[in-house]
């Protein structure tokens, strides 16, 4: 019988993993639009066409790992990273002042405000909880 905290955790991971493909999905929909937003955050602007190309299918790939029995810890790991690099990316764009689409969703995602770094973060910490998580069967 799954106890309470195994209920939390897969729902945790049924959304948290469905959000990752839905952006993957979306971003790879949106193009070049999306290396454009990445080079308007002004971190590494010479890495936003690489990087646009990279991130969707990891994002993808992570979410729906996420949800595979063997591969969940890996999918969080992953997520987790993932995570770090948006949290520390949207945070410095407020901190500086810049006003872009934070490009999350794809096209039309709206701007960075403080909301995002809130969502972000919560996003953060729940990966964090589900890769520490074992994902052995239990006897």
């Amino acid at each position: 019988m799954l106890s309470l905290g195994d209920v939390l955790a897969n729902v945790v991971r049924a959304v948290l993993g469905g959000l990752f493909v839905l952006a993957g999905v979306l971003k790879l929909q949106s193009g070049g639009q999306f290396a454009i937003e990445i080079a308007n955050y002004q971190l590494f602007p010479s890495l936003a066409p690489y990087l646009a190309v990279a991130l969707p299918p990891i994002e993808v790939l992570a979410g729906v790992a996420l949800v595979i029995p063997g591969w969940r810890r890996a999918g969080a790991l992953c997520i987790t990273g993932l995570l770090v690099m948006f949290t520390v990316a949207v945070t410095t764009v407020r901190l500086r002042g810049i006003n872009v689409d934070c490009g999350c969703f794809g096209g039309d995602s709206g701007p960075i405000t403080w909301w995002t770094v809130a969502r972000d973060v919560l996003l953060l910490a729940l990966a964090a909880l589900l890769s520490l998580r074992s994902d052995r069967p239990k006897a």
